[in-house]
């Protein structure tokens, strides 16, 4: 690494914070658990956790050859997950919850809160691209930031309740519609940053 072993850390754990959108987690986290007991939605956030720690793990060391083997481009991939996002983000400024939202009082654990959600097209190309690292210090400097990254998820996921407290329903129902649109424009973003791979005389180059 050229640069410090703190110093990239600290860049690595912001990139992949925001890459994985870990600030609208709660809301879709409140609305994927709606009508489930505090314990239950403890039990959830904990179960998520592991999701998205196993998935973006098995990413970071395989991810690649995963593509490779069916033969999909990153910037496919990321269109893909990214209509996935955006179909769960229209459903909160609608508050009408899309299909994807609607697990039918299954554990939402892993879907949708761990995949699409959190470890997304978007972690998971980072994280790949983080897995090219050759030597062992960078390896482990990079499931370091897998670590904090995802106990820092676990944490806004834990303190949801408490949002959803001090909001109420109504403040709830903004903040959601709100972070929904963010969601959203962060989705078409990703969308519109692949296709210009594909179509760069779009951005006039």
């Amino acid at each position: 690494m050229s640069i410090s072993g703190g110093e990239y850390l600290i860049t690595s754990v912001v990139a992949l914070f925001a890459v994985m959108g870990i600030l609208a987690l709660p809301p879709v986290f409140l609305a994927a658990t709606t009508g489930l007991a505090p314990a239950t939605k403890r039990k959830v956030a904990f179960q998520t956790t592991l999701a998205v720690a196993i998935t973006l793990t098995v990413s970071f060391f395989i991810g690649i050859y995963i593509l490779a083997l069916f033969q999909i481009e990153m910037d496919a991939f990321k269109v893909a997950g990214a209509l996935v996002v955006a179909n769960m983000a229209w459903g909160m400024i609608m508050a009408r919850p899309s299909a994807i939202m609607d697990t039918h009082g299954k554990n939402p654990a892993v879907i949708p809160l761990a995949i699409p959600k959190t470890a997304g097209p978007g972690t998971i190309a980072t994280v790949i691209t983080l897995g090219e690292a050759q030597t062992w210090q960078s390896t482990a400097g990079n499931m370091i930031v897998i670590v904090i990254v995802t106990g820092i998820a676990l944490a806004f996921m834990l303190g949801a309740g408490r949002i959803e407290h001090t909001l109420g329903e109504s403040g709830l129902s903004i903040v959601s519609r709100i972070f929904g649109l963010l969601l959203l424009s962060i989705a078409i973003t990703s969308i519109m940053e692949s296709l210009l791979q594909y179509f760069p005389g779009w951005a006039g180059t």
